[in-house]
């Protein structure tokens, strides 16, 4: 029997204008450091509706940037949700930080301000609030609760390139923005990712940080790192950065359809988006209620998978249970005078125990047909 071909998640959206930017640089001999990354950094700042925008070379670079630019060291909270990638907790960890778990909202599984409240500690130092699959968090009751208690709000904009909240985009509603450019987002770089912030002092420490710390050629005045982004890279995003509208669109259209197409399937939670959000959609996320299908959500995937249908699913436990957490990273932090650190595999937060390894992504890419979309539809009421 012929296997059906796979419809895919997502792939880069890259062509001939990439390549011809990536030859520019190469025949150029400047590959760090140069006008490229200069003006990548000036658009972007330009897109999201900021002062200063600081290029480096991930996303996690980014977090662990804008962490450091605000102060947080040994034994400094900082609250994050429990169901992210990992680099939201490492960045964290990076500063000597303890990373204080909240719950997520069901409506967007963005951080849940009202869980919010109950973990600012005297020792709370700032909040990350990941925009999850493209749909903002509640922004201004989080600003709200970090402004009465003297807190930072960095905005985990991974995977919300473009994504807008009360008509501004995210990135420039907290103190800080980072992104990423990973191969698999709205928009690459292959590897990269940017800092946003209004804040003079931050743009001009951040550009040391990402730099090992030096002051011009010579003079080494912080603890730096190698996060610079390099001009082929920043050549890259150029490209990309004006396409990411038309792209958005294109994904935010496919999602749409998605989501019309599959609300009355029982079984699965199709997003739900207010009309003061425009969500971006990193993937067509759905929650699986899998008493109502009759079936785990490995073997749905799986079923759709044998039709043709690529999956994703990341996230299948809570971050608190990860090892790392709960062997390796306590005894470090202790050493570093976190004496104020969680039972992590004690904790058990309701809204993330039910999502967890329950979220799937469908396929939404930018170039996916109309062919292929009525395709996952199928497959999807196939099942149950």
């Amino acid at each position: 029997m012929t296997l059906p071909s796979m419809i895919k998640v997502a792939s880069p959206q890259v062509g001939r204008q990439e390549i011809a930017a990536v030859e520019e640089v190469l025949l150029s001999g400047q590959y760090v450091s140069g006008r490229k990354v200069d003006e990548f950094e000036t658009l972007f700042s330009e897109y999201v509706g900021v002062d200063h925008s600081v290029a480096v070379n991930s996303g996690t670079a980014a977090l662990h940037s804008a962490l450091d630019v605000l102060g947080v060291g040994p034994g400094d909270e900082v609250i994050v949700p429990a169901l992210t990638f990992f680099s939201t907790v490492t960045a964290v960890v990076h500063q000597a930080g303890v990373p204080i778990f909240c719950d997520i909202s069901l409506d967007n599984f963005c951080l849940d301000p009202d869980d919010l409240l109950r973990r600012i500690t005297p020792r709370t130092k700032a909040i990350i609030a990941v925009h999850y699959f493209g749909h903002a968090a509640e922004m201004d009751a989080i600003n709200q609760i970090a402004k009465r208690y003297g807190l930072a709000v960095i905005e985990d904009c991974a995977q919300a390139h473009g994504t807008t909240y009360k008509g501004r985009k995210v990135g420039s509603i907290g103190d800080m923005g980072a992104y990423s450019f990973f191969a698999t987002k709205h928009m690459t770089t292959g590897e990269g990712g940017i800092v946003t912030t209004n804040d003079v002092k931050a743009n001009e420490k951040m550009r040391s940080f990402r730099s090992h710390g030096m002051e011009g050629r010579h003079d080494h005045v912080m603890l730096g790192y190698n996060y610079r982004m390099t001009e082929i890279a920043a050549a890259i995003g150029i490209i990309q950065l004006d396409k990411l509208d038309e792209l958005n669109e294109k994904r935010i259209k496919a999602s749409e359809y998605l989501t019309e197409q599959l609300s009355g399937v029982s079984w699965l939670t199709m997003p739900k988006v207010p009309s003061y959000v425009r969500h971006t959609y990193f993937w067509c996320h759905a929650m699986i209620n899998e008493d109502l299908v009759g079936q785990s959500t490995q073997s749905v995937i799986q079923t759709l998978r044998n039709k043709g249908v690529e999956v994703r699913e990341r996230y299948t436990e809570p971050l608190y249970r990860q090892p790392m957490l709960t062997h390796f990273i306590p005894p470090i932090l202790q050493l570093s005078g976190g004496d104020n650190l969680p039972a992590y595999g004690d904790l058990n937060l309701p809204n993330v125990e039910q999502a967890a390894g329950r979220i799937i992504g469908l396929p939404n890419r930018p170039d996916i047909t109309q062919a292929e979309l009525d395709r996952v539809v199928e497959s999807v009421l196939s099942i149950g």
